[in-house]
């Protein structure tokens, strides 16, 4: 019998790790056990109708715009016209969907048709996504018969990617943009930047200890540091 690979958990909030199944489940009166059933049902039912439409739509875009070759869907997307456009108006009124979703729709459908293997075949689209970054067609076979095998979570699922990843000495890729940069520092200062928060901070300077205050004031010049660092990168040489 094959030992389910070891996964080192960092901690989480109580309530994620009983959803997890890391905890013993929350008591539910009947009543209380109905509803969730119900819930339950319709959360699957929902999964099941999105997943279905993704796969969908990744069949559509794999068989129009790059007429089912696979190997051009995901190493020759950039030269393709169709896609390009598609991928342009993501977003925007024409296109009320994510680049992410596309290309997730996408990779999962060119896979579909490349991995014959039933581990691959019959692992849900959530749990699919969350192997892409392996990329090859042998990883990710490998991936799905575990993730199969042991039925992992998503949780447990993107841990085993992260290893994999890290012995073959690459890490997952920073999906990240400007716009998700601006939105992140916008996030920060309207919550730091407040006139309620700064009077707060103030009530609180003389009820904490000069040693979590120095602590503070030195993270506070730490991401001051990196904000300048950023801030040269975005603006770059003009």
């Amino acid at each position: 019998m094959v030992a389910k690979p070891t996964l080192d958990k960092p901690v989480r909030p109580t309530a994620l790790a009983r959803a997890e199944h890391g905890e013993p489940p929350v008591p539910l009166t009947r009543e209380e056990t109905k509803r969730l059933h119900e819930l339950l049902r319709q959360v699957e039912d929902t999964r099941l109708e999105v997943e279905a439409s993704l796969t969908a739509l990744g069949r559509s875009i794999l068989s129009t715009a790059f007429e089912g070759n696979a190997a051009a869907a995901l190493d020759e997307r950039t030269q393709n016209p169709v896609w390009t456009e598609l991928v342009r108006r993501a977003g925007g009124p024409t296109v009320r969907i994510s680049r992410r979703a596309l290309y997730v729709a996408l990779r999962i459908a060119a896979f579909d048709q490349r991995i014959v293997d039933q581990s691959w075949r019959g692992l849900d689209a959530g749990r699919k996504e969350i192997l892409l970054p392996l990329a090859k067609d042998d990883q990710l076979r490998e991936g799905a018969r575990i993730v199969s095998q042991f039925n992992l979570t998503q949780t447990d699922t993107r841990q085993y990617v992260t290893e994999v990843l890290k012995q073959s000495g690459k890490s997952r890729q920073v999906r990240l943009s400007v716009p998700q940069v601006a939105q992140r520092v916008k996030k920060l200062r309207s919550t730091l930047g407040t006139a309620a928060m700064l009077k707060k901070l103030v009530d609180l300077r003389d009820d904490t200890d000069s040693q979590a205050r120095d602590a503070a004031i030195a993270e506070i010049d730490k991401l001051r540091s990196v904000l300048d660092d950023v801030k040269k990168a975005i603006k770059g040489r003009r």
